[in-house]
């Protein structure tokens, strides 16, 4: 092992930045391109909807189960060998995806590329946090999560107009392309990082990997309303979360060493993590709904508006770095979150006839506050971490989030569902439309799928336009009711960094 990581500086210094957030990008735009070309890529293969929707979550699911592992790999083999192996995987899996004959190889290539991501994205940041000097470590991470932002802005854009011009398959050559790159990047100007001799907690990774897996496949089935199946793998998925905790306290070499929770610091960053993955999860759900089924706008909307909200976070979360240092964590933490808040709290104000520009201005707040965040709870969190965890502690971060961000939209989904049913019951009645044809009828209305209990009851035509035709003036109340429920999450994350960020006697930090 290498006595001091080097460190790089000037040209090099710069390209590690747009490298990692290169990466970072590529595995944010990636699942939203393959969402907004998924009626093609399904109509050019021939699968079902149940299908499509297990399609559309696959990399998700098995980057938070690799991503742990990826962590520890890098810490033991080195952090640049392992994010080379992910754009690897990257380019590899997303060729396979774009020449896919069918959908078992469709499935397996989606799956192959979420393995990828988790090296990618579990790494970026601590290849980052690595490579940079203390003095310069929080800047480097501010602007590698800006560069992050801004390059994932067109992506979708770009997978929808080839798709358009030459077929779906092309949509899927973006994430290649762009991972060739990285990986181009990566190997001239990337210094390889220390390598520690741990034993690899196989056990605990395992644990982690398959309950996180559970617990996100169970949420994001939720979506479609209550079912027992959900349930179950969800409580699984808890049970399993539950076990890796007990696995890691007692064996002798962790992946991941638990009293790292035993840092005030380190878990108000994690839950403000959560609560903005959360957000945005649950918010994307409530802004489809508002702009498609209440305003009959095309699902394109929504990525118009994030165009320029995006492009806003990438700046605040730039901004966010040199306003750490001047006016300290615990005060630029909570900024973001108080973002949030009001992003969540403007959407009382919507009614059918709402200027598009109020509306714009939630889902800029939204991605402004998420940046806001995420920038003091990098710094944070890899702060506190052991140098011989630096990967595993990044690791952290994205497990949290994909697991916190597939929640989002479960929850609004579950409680904005139940307060619609409770405003619009009454026109239901004597129709011969249940709840849960309702239901599906609106999830399909906004670019979803029928729910996975639907089968053949999804409703003709004709009865899902009375459907979405009668619900506006419910949704409408729905939201409003929903989006002061779910303030009040921001709100308890804002006290929590309050009390857990608060300096020390003595401490001159902010």
């Amino acid at each position: 092992m290498p006595m001091s990581q080097q460190q790089v500086t000037g040209l090099a210094a710069t390209m590690t930045i747009v490298a990692m957030g290169l990466g970072y990008s590529i595995t944010a735009a990636d699942p939203t391109i393959l969402s907004a070309n998924l009626a093609e890529v399904r109509h050019g293969l021939g699968f079902s909807p149940s299908t499509a929707s297990f399609l559309a979550c696959l990399a998700t699911l098995t980057l938070a189960a690799a991503v742990l592992g990826a962590g520890a790999l890098g810490d033991l083999y080195g952090m640049k060998r392992m994010f080379a192996i992910g754009c690897y995987g990257s380019i590899g899996f997303g060729v396979l995806a774009a020449v896919a004959p069918n959908v078992a190889v469709l499935t397996f290539a989606r799956a192959g590329v979420g393995i990828g991501f988790a090296f990618v994205l579990g790494l970026s940041l601590a290849i980052i946090n690595a490579v940079f000097p203390a003095e310069r470590r929080a800047a480097a991470i501010a602007m590698y999560l800006g560069v992050g932002h801004a390059l994932s802005v067109f992506q979708p854009a770009v997978g929808s107009w080839l798709a358009a011009h030459f077929g779906w398959r092309a949509c899927f050559l973006v994430t290649p392309v762009l991972a060739a790159v990285t990986l181009a990047l990566t190997m001239r100007y990337v210094p390889e990082t220390l390598r520690w001799q741990r034993k690899l907690d196989v056990v605990g990774i395992v644990l982690i990997a398959v309950g996180l897996i559970l617990l996100i496949l169970g949420l994001t089935q939720l979506q479609g309303g209550f079912h027992v199946s959900a349930l179950v793998q969800i409580m699984v998925g808890i049970a399993l979360a539950a076990a890796f905790v007990l696995w890691e306290r007692h064996t002798d070499e962790p992946a991941l060493d638990m009293r790292i929770f035993g840092s005030g610091r380190f878990n108000a960053a994690v839950v403000a993590g959560a609560t903005f993955n959360f957000l945005q999860g649950g918010a994307t759900i409530l802004f489809a709904y508002y702009l498609v089924t209440i305003r009959g706008e095309s699902p394109e909307m929504l990525g118009l508006l994030l165009i320029p909200a995006v492009l806003l976070a990438s700046v605040a979360a730039t901004a966010a770095g040199r306003a750490v240092d001047r006016f300290g964590e615990r005060a630029v933490l909570m900024s973001g979150l108080a973002i949030l808040l009001a992003g969540m709290v403007m959407l009382v104000v919507l009614d059918a006839h709402t200027p598009i520009l109020v509306m714009g201005v939630a889902v800029t707040l939204n991605a402004i506050g998420g940046a806001v965040v995420q920038t003091p709870q990098s710094t944070i969190m890899m702060s506190s971490a052991p140098a011989e965890l630096g990967g595993v502690i990044s690791a952290v971060k994205p497990a949290v989030g994909q697991a916190s961000y597939s929640l989002g939209p479960a929850l609004f989904a579950l409680v904005g569902t139940t307060l619609f049913l409770r405003d619009g019951r009454q026109k239901l009645e004597g129709s011969g439309i249940t709840e849960d044809q309702a239901r599906d009828a609106l999830r399909v209305a906004h670019g979803g799928v029928p729910g996975p209990a639907a089968g053949a009851e999804v409703l003709d035509p004709e009865q899902a336009r009375w459907v979405v035709s009668e619900a506006a003036q419910s949704w409408l109340t729905a939201i409003h009711d929903l989006s002061l429920i779910m303030a009040v999450v921001p709100a308890a994350a804002m006290m929590l960094a309050w009390v857990l960020l608060r300096p020390k006697a003595g401490s001159s930090s902010a």
